[in-house]
């Protein structure tokens, strides 16, 4: 995360942002801060085509380079933490209760916010899977379009069309992008697996209270035999 003030910001105007793989993504042209002086967006001009305003909480610096981290990962961590810190809340929840460190309706009003948090994120899942599935059919194109411009390189130099020097600046720019699309297709996956396994972990949610309602109910319940000498 990027935190920036407008007293700093005249540092960034007009540098070069790339993406985590390595691709130039445009420049910093200008900036959107509050009326306490911090830097909320950056405008981005990309492309020289496209000018578009960016959260500075999706820009970070990598050793002095300003990288933008793409929507779909920015998303994809924000639900992975958030279901990651609701599972520890909801185990510490229950584990006080357990230990009878909190009291039946402090662990319900608990309880009631834990189960509204963990629907909305578990709904906000779903929508960040089916981004993160069209990510992956988007770049699933890409490779194939790559493929297709490397197949007519090789048969065009092969073929005496085209001089060893050109050729080979171009396959190189060829293979250069494909590598930059097969380390995000794999970042995808992994963020997509990851929400997956997360999502399938089962959480012990509501459990505790009826549980423990209903040892209680039996203990009371039990009958008493009055034996006679």
């Amino acid at each position: 995360m990027l935190g920036l003030r407008v007293e700093e910001v005249d540092n960034y105007i007009g540098r070069s942002v790339s993406d985590p793989y390595g691709r130039r993504v445009g420049y910093i042209i200008g900036f959107y801060s509050d009326s306490d002086g911090n830097v909320t967006s950056l405008e981005v001009s990309i492309g020289d085509l496209e000018f578009k305003e960016i959260g500075v909480d999706r820009f970070e610096l990598n050793n002095g380079d300003i990288v933008l981290m793409p929507e779909w990962e920015y998303e994809a961590k924000l639900v992975e933490n958030r279901l990651e810190r609701l599972r520890k809340r909801i185990v510490a929840l229950n584990e006080l209760y357990d230990k009878k460190e909190i009291p039946r309706h402090t662990y319900e009003e608990f309880k009631k916010k834990l189960e509204e948090d963990l629907f909305k994120t578990r709904e906000t899942a779903k929508r960040v899977k089916e981004v993160l599935k069209k990510r992956l059919y988007d770049l699933d194109d890409t490779i194939l379009e790559l493929e297709k411009a490397m197949t007519s390189l090789k048969v065009s130099y092969l073929a005496g069309e085209i001089p060893e020097k050109a050729y080979k600046t171009a396959i190189d720019q060829v293979r250069k992008h494909m590598e930059f699309t097969q380390r995000e297709k794999e970042s995808v996956k992994k963020h997509l697996d990851k929400i997956e396994t997360l999502e399938r972990q089962p959480i012990d949610l509501g459990t505790r209270a009826r549980e423990s309602e209903e040892a209680s109910e039996q203990e009371q319940s039990l009958p008493v035999v009055v034996l006679e000498t």
